[in-house]
């Protein structure tokens, strides 16, 4: 009679392989889930700057204070005349603008945050303005408790950001006019600044000249 064959090794290698490519290929699917629902969450924060970037670029460009739907106020109810030379409201605008981004930012999320934070920032250049909108989030990692262990952290971090260009050509030539009006009143008023006032302007001129020579 011939030898029977003994099936109950191999049924135990495949039990031991089973138990082990089984939870490796679930913590693999569970990972690549969790990396896709952060990359919407990076999608999100993008999209949300860029809103937030973008109305409050044009609230800035009107001169009011509201964020509503992406479009200023249609009234003039609030309209500030001058505020490229001094606007006192400035950081209050900053910080609904901020708090607007944060508020689109919760909107339709997939992974709940453990932390949020948006930084609004105005940068002036030579002839407009920049808004830039950064929003930050921070997300606990599954198993960041094991990640801890060896030194890692258990939140990753995911920031946005986005810049629009405030355009308002109306309110920088009142308020060059307004300069250039009261700088000839003082000039009258006081001799000694028409001469500060006149070395000044030269010294544009040359610089202007040098300026175009250098790129012709």
């Amino acid at each position: 009679m011939g030898k029977r064959y003994d099936t109950s090794k191999e049924r135990g290698s495949i039990t031991v392989e089973a138990s082990i490519i089984i939870p490796l290929s679930i913590l693999s699917i569970a990972a690549a889930i969790y990396i896709g629902m952060l990359l919407y969450q990076k999608a999100l924060l993008q999209s949300a700057a860029g809103a937030a970037a973008e109305a409050g670029a044009a609230v800035w460009a009107a001169g009011t204070d509201a964020l509503d739907s992406y479009r200023p106020d249609r009234g003039m109810e609030g309209f500030r005349l001058y505020r490229r030379i001094y606007d006192r409201s400035a950081e209050d605008r900053l910080r609904k603008i901020e708090e607007y981004a944060l508020s689109l930012a919760s909107r339709d999320e997939l992974v709940k945050s453990e932390g949020s934070e948006a930084q609004a920032v105005l940068r002036d250049h030579i002839i407009c303005r920049k808004l830039e909108v950064t929003i930050t989030k921070y997300y606990r990692i599954p198993l960041g408790r094991f990640m801890k262990i060896f030194g890692g952290s258990d939140k990753v971090m995911i920031t946005a950001k986005a810049v629009s260009t405030v355009s308002e050509p109306a309110e920088l030539i009142r308020t060059t006019d307004f300069i250039i009006d009261l700088e000839k009143k003082l000039e009258d008023r006081f001799p000694e600044l028409k001469k500060a006032g006149e070395k000044t302007r030269e010294t544009m001129n040359e610089l202007k000249d040098r300026l175009e020579r250098f790129a012709d």
